[in-house]
């Protein structure tokens, strides 16, 4: 099995990383996904200001984020040989959906059977997820 360098495949991961949060963004920061965040209420989570504001969050954010796709483009480095769908594209859609079956959408059951956390949060952050996943395959 030949994987390619890992030049490539950092630079591959870092590449699907900036674009998951160029989406996430859009999808989060969009004024009805605010608006639903803004009216919803926490009694559990850490506030922006305690990372040093915005700016240091979405720093953090996009760091764990760049970490977990450079991560996942490894693993698909060493497993896109077994996955026997072809074209490309529909090769990497089918690798950002399972890794979102995987990764979201069990997270958002435990935090559902866990936490009181609003269920529209949950659905917004699993339908999100999804869209990270596939930008991200």
């Amino acid at each position: 099995m030949k994987i390619g360098s890992p030049g490539k495949i950092v630079v591959s991961g870092l590449a699907a990383g900036l674009a998951s949060f160029i989406v996430g963004s859009a999808l989060y920061m969009n004024p009805l996904v605010s608006a639903v965040y803004s009216t919803a209420t926490f009694t559990c989570s850490k506030q922006m200001g305690s990372f040093g504001g915005l700016g240091n969050w979405l720093m953090l954010m996009l760091a764990g984020g760049l970490f977990s796709t450079v991560f996942l483009a490894l693993l698909y480095a060493h497993a896109e040989k077994g996955i026997g769908i072809r074209p490309a594209w529909k090769k990497g859609l089918f690798f950002g959906v399972l890794t979102w079956l995987a990764f979201s959408l069990p997270k958002a059951y435990y935090a559902w059977l866990m936490y009181d956390y609003p269920d529209v949060l949950l659905v917004i952050e699993t339908v999100n997820g999804l869209a990270g996943g596939i930008v991200a395959g």
